[in-house]
């Protein structure tokens, strides 16, 4: 439960320094009158943290600053026009259906202006000419990241508007990403043309759209191809002694790229989303090696873990995104997933206390490229924040 979780961090935070000011209360009375000060002034503080969490205002926040960069026109030409960001924008804008999507459930009122972001998503993505894939279909095998990120927007689309216009498309994606990954030999379909690397990361991506295909129609192709992904990750890829997979491998190198803590922060967000079974032993093995707290109330995720060297090609392992960007924001959305509140409450009340030095709307100062990045931080710790209960 989440208040058991806030009480949890409230003890480390606070209840330290009223234990010490109890034991010290006849010997040291005046120490002790100081401690229990602290205590309850750190006490206070988490309160407030949790108090924005708690009442939507965090929420609120994100999604206004989420919806002011939708609507910005520069902005909007930025991702219609930069070919060389298309998978940036389309991370960004999966990302951002689904924190759209549960956000207009559980704000009824903001419907009618999510749904005009929804057209132009639905727009951008379905664009034949901007994306020549949809009129080739000779072609999908190399184009997962694609396929699967546009299923989820359609499936966001459609959840959002009752509007089934595109569901032969989606249908098709689906069924075709379902039999891909059972006939494949190594049980991973190829993210896009010309990359080596086969990605756990995005075939999850993959599974959870699959899921998402499954909820909407009462149908099952994700059972299948979950059971063979999920046999092949523990029989083959495993990263040294840990349940991990690496962030890409090839037909003839196990561990082409080397896991980093933004792919498997992504890893865990799909996997914990499309509720495989093996997402718990990701999210225990994630943790341990790349987690780390302070006084047990701030947590972030770090980029290796402790020890390890940094990857010579970081970038590729995260690819689209940013290596060392988004472990805290994508690990606060799956520890949502996950329904570890005490990791999801350690990550957000660091987030919390970022905003507070750099807050959100400072992000529109920065060039467009930046705004775009940024996007996808504000998307996935809106989407982490509508799951507490």
């Amino acid at each position: 439960m989440p208040f058991i979780a806030f009480l949890v961090i409230l003890c480390c935070g606070a209840g330290i320094f009223w234990l010490i000011a109890y034991l010290l209360r006849k010997r040291m009375a005046r120490v002790s009158l100081a401690l229990g000060i602290i205590g309850t002034l750190a006490a206070l503080f988490f309160l407030s943290l949790w108090g924005i969490e708690l009442s939507g205002w965090q929420s609120q926040g994100l999604y206004k600053q989420l919806m002011y960069g939708l609507e910005n026109e520069d902005l909007r030409q930025f991702i219609n026009e930069k070919e060389d960001h298309y998978e940036q924008s389309i991370f960004m804008l999966s990302l951002t259906a689904g924190s759209l999507n549960e956000y207009a459930h559980v704000y009824p009122e903001q419907k009618n202006r999510i749904l005009t972001e929804f057209d132009w998503m639905i727009q951008y993505i379905m664009d034949e000419d901007r994306f020549p894939v949809w009129k080739n279909r000779r072609n999908w095998g190399n184009e997962l990241f694609f396929l699967t990120h546009a299923a989820i927007i359609i499936a966001h689309y459609q959840s959002v508007t009752g509007l089934e216009e595109y569901d032969e498309s989606w249908k098709r994606i689906c069924e075709f990403i379902a039999t891909g990954i059972t006939r494949s030999k190594y049980k991973h379909m190829a993210s896009r043309p010309k990359d080596k690397a086969l990605r756990p990361a995005d075939n999850a991506a993959a599974l959870y759209a699959l899921k998402l295909f499954d909820d909407a129609h009462q149908t099952d192709l994700l059972s299948a191809a979950a059971e063979d992904w999920t046999y092949y990750i523990e029989r083959e890829l495993q990263f040294e002694d840990t349940k991990l997979p690496c962030a890409g491998f090839t037909t003839t190198n196990r561990c082409n790229l080397s896991p980093v803590g933004g792919s498997l922060a992504m890893l865990n967000v799909y996997a914990a989303g499309a509720k495989l079974t093996i997402s718990k032993d990701f999210w225990r093995e994630f943790r341990y090696y790349y987690k780390e707290t302070f006084v047990n109330v701030f947590g972030w995720i770090t980029l290796i873990p402790r020890g390890a060297d940094l990857p010579e090609f970081c970038d590729f392992s995260v690819a689209p995104l940013t290596c060392g960007r988004y472990e805290n924001s994508l690990g606060i959305y799956a520890a949502a997933l996950r329904e570890d509140w005490i990791t999801y409450y350690q990550l957000n009340n660091a987030s919390l206390m970022n905003d507070l030095l750099h807050p959100p709307n400072q992000l529109w100062n920065q060039p467009l490229q930046e705004q775009l990045y940024g996007m996808i931080t504000l998307a996935a710790r809106l989407s982490a924040g509508m799951k507490p209960s």
